[in-house]
């Protein structure tokens, strides 16, 4: 694999788990639908919208957004380890 396709597949990676945990970490808010706006790419709003879906049906109420951030933050880990894994290897 080129150097020059590692690094690009580490940036778009990377930007995958920051995205994950930034909304991990932000302060939630009443009518907060957990999407970075025009900023992000679709496909990360769509898996974290599943993420967002699985919690909210398969969770209470009172802890369904403490599930979607644990839940988004393991996300962004296992992209993290992808990307370590890539470089790895």
């Amino acid at each position: 694999m080129s150097k020059l396709m590692l690094f690009a597949c580490s940036l778009v990676l990377l930007f995958f788990a920051g995205n994950a945990f930034y909304i991990a970490f932000k302060k939630y808010e009443e009518d907060d639908d957990f999407s970075g706006g025009a900023e992000t790419f679709f496909l990360i709003d769509l898996v974290l919208a599943v993420v967002l879906l699985i919690s909210d049906k398969f969770a209470p109420q009172k802890h369904h957004i403490v599930i979607f951030k644990t839940l988004s933050i393991l996300f962004g880990l296992i992209i993290l380890s992808f990307t370590i894994l890539l470089w790895i290897l």
